[in-house]
């Protein structure tokens, strides 16, 4: 199987980041950090998906199984942008080195879940017309904003999809009721939403077709 040349580098990247937060134990003795390189494997999972499983021309009951999969993981991604609100309680010496591990993981983050969701959008942008894709590009990014909320604040996992899925549903329902009622869950999901759909639009632009291509 052919690696991608874009691929090839997330994965040297994503080992350059594990080694500057590896490095970080090795010269300060220190382990809080450690859980960026999982935080990391997990932002793998949709891209990875996406780039081998989902094609513009694959059968739609064959995407759907995909794509479900796809947007159940994919907060996975930009959730890596959340970490940096640990910064607040970081020791002032290391304040500069855990600063940047905060902006190179969720920059990879970043680019991980830009990438993934330029696959998802090539294949609706190759079967429905621009304006509804472009509307469901921005859904996913509402739907994932929502996840990145119960996954940062009310700290539930991934997993607890495929372990703990009723409790997770009724959780989940349960704050999407309370919604209107709580302005920063709302504020949160509505911004954190149209900054992911902000750096789509602007990566799309400057890779574009050169990349989908």
């Amino acid at each position: 199987m052919k690696i991608k040349k874009i691929t090839q580098l997330l994965i040297l990247i994503s080992i350059l980041a594990a080694i500057f937060d590896i490095a970080r134990l090795d010269l300060w003795g220190t382990t809080d950090l450690l859980y960026l390189i999982w935080n990391l494997f997990l932002a793998w999972i949709p891209y990875i998906i996406s780039s081998y499983f989902i094609k513009k021309d694959i059968g739609a009951v064959r995407f759907s199984l995909f794509f479900i999969l796809w947007i159940l993981v994919f907060p996975n991604a930009p959730y890596l942008v959340t970490d940096v609100l640990h910064i607040v309680s970081r020791a002032p010496s290391l304040l500069w080195y855990d600063s940047l591990l905060f902006f190179f993981f969720g920059w990879i983050g970043l680019l991980l879940g830009t990438l993934s969701l330029f696959h998802i959008h090539q294949y609706f942008r190759s079967h429905l017309s621009y304006l509804i894709s472009e509307i469901i590009i921005f859904v996913i990014c509402l739907i994932s904003s929502f996840g990145i909320y119960l996954g940062r604040f009310e700290r539930w996992n991934s997993w607890d999809i495929f372990f703990n899925p009723l409790q997770l549903m009724k959780h989940s329902f349960g704050v999407l009721i309370g919604l209107v009622h709580m302005e920063t869950p709302l504020m949160f999901v509505v911004v954190f939403a149209l900054f992911m759909y902000a750096v789509y639009k602007t990566v799309y632009v400057l890779v574009g077709e050169n990349y989908l291509g």
